[in-house]
């Protein structure tokens, strides 16, 4: 019997072993509230009657999970906010969370901004926090410095995959005119005896990224330059020379929409207050109507005895 459980406890505890479609997963929570929370309003239930056991419950279960939120919202001390809840149901992790979205200039998208149409307004990330005075060292060293160095450089990456889109067999997926435009410029460039690699079109930034606050919309925007280059073999496969840049720098943007991490705890908080507050009216109109009980049994007449006639 061990050595079943033991050969079970694995198998149950990959992820993939119960999927979220299936039934258990919805049944999970149900059951956990039914058995854990059940039996204490049972408890509370033999010694306080079902009304009331439900309202000293409510109060317990909501004021707790009110306390709980504010952490998840807020945070605490060695605490960073955002760590409970992160999405609402149907919706998936990162559903609520920062992230960058490229854009070329023209698009429909770069119509909501304006950093776009001046260049010159960009700076570096050190000029961006105000750290282009400090020592090269010293600015590695901060905190803020490399997150949004991190960050970036992940932007710059989206950014790349959008302008040069390469499929899964290393075909680049351009549009036929920006094509054309390349193969003229291959076609004077290619080395003698050469082949084309896989995949043959690649692109690399040219410098660092800039970055700037859109004064429209008041957002972070990012700004880099992407070269296109052309690769070539030989007939062995081996590489000939560098890749050979073919077409003009062409820059790409990309705004930071700092997302809304803070809303599922706040909805749990809020909904918690709710509950609590509820609750807490509620056993205090059932405190009030036992008070009320006791008041008019006491303030009944006795029934004296009678003595029997003489």
């Amino acid at each position: 019997m061990t050595d079943l459980l033991t050969s079970l406890v694995p198998l149950l505890a990959v992820e993939e072993a119960i999927p979220a479609s299936h039934p258990a997963a919805w049944l999970a929570v149900p059951l956990g509230l039914l058995f854990f929370g059940g039996s204490v309003y049972l408890l509370l239930w033999s010694n306080y009657g079902a009304r009331k056991a439900g309202a000293i419950y409510g109060v317990a279960f909501f004021g707790f999970g009110f306390l709980l939120g504010l952490f998840w919202w807020f945070g605490g001390p060695g605490i960073p906010p955002y760590l409970g809840v992160t999405h609402l149901p149907g919706q998936n992790n990162a559903h609520y969370q920062e992230r960058w979205y490229p854009f070329e200039a023209g698009s429909e998208r770069s119509e909501f901004f304006v950093a776009d149409d001046d260049p010159g307004g960009f700076v570096t990330v050190e000029e961006y926090l105000g750290l282009q005075d400090m020592a090269e060292e010293d600015i590695l060293e901060e905190p803020s410095y490399a997150n949004l160095t991190g960050s970036t450089q992940a932007a710059v990456e989206q950014m790349q995959n959008q302008y040069l889109p390469v499929d899964e067999n290393g075909v680049a997926q351009i549009g036929v005119e920006r094509r054309s435009a390349l193969e003229e410029e291959v076609a004077q460039v290619q080395p003698e005896d050469s082949f084309r690699a896989n995949p043959f079109y690649t692109a690399e930034p040219v410098d660092d990224p800039r970055i700037t606050d859109d004064p429209e919309t008041g957002l972070r925007v990012l700004t880099a330059e992407f070269q296109t280059y052309a690769n070539f073999v030989d007939g062995d496969g081996v590489p000939v020379g560098e890749p050979i840049p073919v077409g003009e720098p062409e820059a790409w943007f990309s705004f930071f929409d700092p997302g809304m991490r803070w809303l599922p705890s706040a909805l749990w908080t809020i909904a918690s207050l709710i509950g609590f507050l509820g609750s807490l009216f509620w056993l205090d109109r059932l405190e009030f109507r036992e008070k009320r009980l006791l008041a008019d049994q006491v303030e009944e007449p006795e029934d004296l005895p009678v003595p029997i006639a003489q």
